[in-house]
Formats: C-alpha cells, sequence, structure tokens
C-alpha cells in the first residue's frame, strides 16, 4: 500500500540528483540551432515597480538590472546535450547575486503552449524553482524574492525532443 509513495519518492530525488545544481549569465554549451541571438543589459536603477503582478513585492531600496535574450533550444541530438530527465534539451545560463535579493524571469516561445518549461536552480544546492505554462499562451513569468547572494543557473527545456523552438527570456534581478 505505500509502495507508489516510495516509488515517487524515489523518482522526486531521483529527477533532483539528475539535473544536478550547476550555477553569471552565459551558456555554457552550444545549442544544435543557433543560439543566444541577442543580449540587451540595462545598468542597474533605483528600485522600479514591479514588472508584472507574478509575486510577492520586491523588497524597497535594491536596484533592478535587466537582461533580454533570444535564442532557441532543441531538437535533442548529437552534440546537444540532454538535462531534464537526460531526455530533453535545454540551454543553460548562468547568474551570480553578489547579495541577497529577488529575481523575475519571462520566458515566451514559438509553438505549442506545452513545449518549454524553466527551472531555477542554485549552485550545488539544486532545484530552487520550476515552472510550466498550465493553460493559455507560451509564456512563463514567475518571481522569487528569497534569492541568496550565490550563483545560480536557469534552464530552459525543451519538451519536444523532435523540434527546436525559438524563445526570448527576460531576466530582471534586484540586489
Amino acid at each position: 500500500m505505500n509502495e507508489p509513495r516510495v516509488v515517487a519518492i524515489a523518482l522526486s530525488l531521483f529527477f533532483t540528483a539528475a539535473c544536478g545544481g550547476f550555477t553569471t549569465i552565459a551558456p555554457t554549451a552550444p545549442s544544435a540551432a543557433p543560439s543566444l541571438s541577442s543580449v540587451t543589459t540595462v545598468s542597474p536603477t533605483p528600485t522600479p515597480s514591479p514588472t508584472h503582478a507574478v509575486g510577492p513585492d520586491v523588497p524597497p531600496g535594491l536596484a533592478a538590472s535587466q537582461q533580454v535574450i533570444g535564442g532557441s533550444v532543441g531538437p535533442l541530438g548529437n552534440g546537444v546535450p540532454a538535462c531534464y530527465l537526460e531526455r530533453y534539451a535545454c540551454e543553460r545560463l548562468r547568474f551570480t547575486m553578489h547579495q541577497d535579493g529577488a529575481v523575475e524571469v519571462t520566458l515566451s516561445w514559438q509553438g505549442d503552449a506545452t513545449a518549454m518549461r524553466i527551472q531555477l536552480y542554485r549552485a550545488g544546492a539544486g532545484l530552487v524553482h520550476e515552472d510550466l505554462v498550465r493553460s493559455g499562451a507560451p509564456t512563463i513569468t514567475f518571481r522569487r524574492t528569497d534569492i541568496t547572494a550565490m550563483e545560480y543557473e536557469l534552464r530552459i527545456v525543451n519538451m519536444e525532443p523532435s523540434a527546436a523552438h525559438a524563445f526570448n527570456l527576460t531576466l530582471t534581478t534586484w540586489e
């Protein structure tokens, strides 16, 4: 009677370990298709109004910095590293929080709304946040206000192994 629970827990631990705990915004491996076609960085400014109503308010007194990244991920094949369950292609983007703060991520892509998911990892400490579209447009937005100073890695996961998906990612950090 407890076997399904044990299997579910074991699989959960396996998936967390399989995706590792990797962590400065830069791809760590080339994509099969041309990737990271554009990167725009906005200099730090005083704390702006939150960009989306997607989570808790950003603590006052923090300076915002925003990066807009365009790229492509997939399809899975020769030379394309798999990451999610070792079955799906992903683009890895690293960044460092130099002091405690907040982060907001918006990922949008061309294609089916269920084609992509996004994961936020702490270096050496595992998964912090994972999100996917539950319904609607192919866009995911989340905000975390409990981000500690350390290295992080965003993983943009293509859930369709035989297709490539162009994406746009906006990363806003408050430190």
